[in-house]
């Protein structure tokens, strides 16, 4: 019983250890975005469709987060977008994830490392490599649509307040 009480409290307080603790309020994030992210966002997608130029991205089967209405969750969205983004580790899209993770002043949780005197038990057999990064380039084209609409969204909401 007492394990299953401690594994409550750890699955409880586990989100909140883990939230950012100085995020910017919504009307900061919209004021670094005309001057900062918005340049980035631009130059990044610019980059990204001269890269796909004559390829097509096929349906997505990992959908980014899409925002709601409500600024604090629109921030964090956007937060989780630029993570997904970062994870891709395209050189295209690394500094359009720094960019709105200042604006929103928390940077990305980091992953547990591994411990490595511990092996890999199972090894991967090298893929084209092309084929991959294609995909990563058209996840990040996904990523991007979305970040771009959540940063209206945001600017429609405190232009209305």
């Amino acid at each position: 019983m007492p394990l299953l009480c401690i594994n409550l409290l750890v699955l409880v307080l586990l989100p909140l250890s883990l939230s950012c603790d100085s995020q910017n309020l919504p009307i900061e994030v919209q004021r670094n975005f005309l001057p900062l992210v918005r340049t980035h966002m631009d130059n990044t997608r610019e980059n990204i469709t001269d890269e796909l130029q004559n390829l097509s991205c096929l349906e997505l089967k990992h959908k980014p987060p899409n925002c709601t209405t409500d600024k604090a969750d629109i921030v964090e969205t956007l937060l989780i977008q630029a993570c997904e983004m970062q994870s891709l580790r395209l050189q295209l899209t690394k500094n359009l994830a720094r960019f709105v993770q200042m604006s929103i002043g928390c940077p990305c949780p980091k992953k547990p490392t591994k411990d490595p005197s511990v092996k890999s038990q199972r090894r991967r057999m090298a893929r084209n490599p092309g084929k991959k990064q294609i995909k990563k380039l058209c996840k990040a084209k996904g990523i991007l649509s979305c970040m771009t609409l959540c940063y209206e969204k945001l600017n429609t909401l405190l232009m209305d307040a």
